[in-house]
């Protein structure tokens, strides 16, 4: 369920914004157990918001390998928090 269009694309921001934090990422980062939790949710879901704690920089890496590791598409990215979906 990848956002083609702008209106899929903001259909899937208005259901983020209102949709609470599925995974928070402490400062451990990304382990083995946050991974499968993840890839748990968006199965369950199709889509899930995580949280970093990490500095800006460190959360933009975060957010690609995210994207890379879980075959996922980022939707939104609004301060420390990041929406995907699948």
């Amino acid at each position: 369920m990848i956002a083609s269009t702008g209106k899929e694309r903001r259909t899937l921001k208005a259901i983020a914004k209102v949709r609470t934090v599925d995974i928070k990422i402490g400062k451990k980062g990304l382990t083995e157990n946050v991974i499968k939790e993840i890839k748990v949710v968006l199965r369950r879901d199709k889509m899930i918001k995580v949280a970093f704690c990490q500095e800006k920089l460190k959360r933009a890496e975060l957010v690609k390998t995210l994207e890379d590791s879980l075959n996922s598409t980022l939707i939104e990215l609004v301060g420390k928090t990041a929406t995907f979906v699948i």
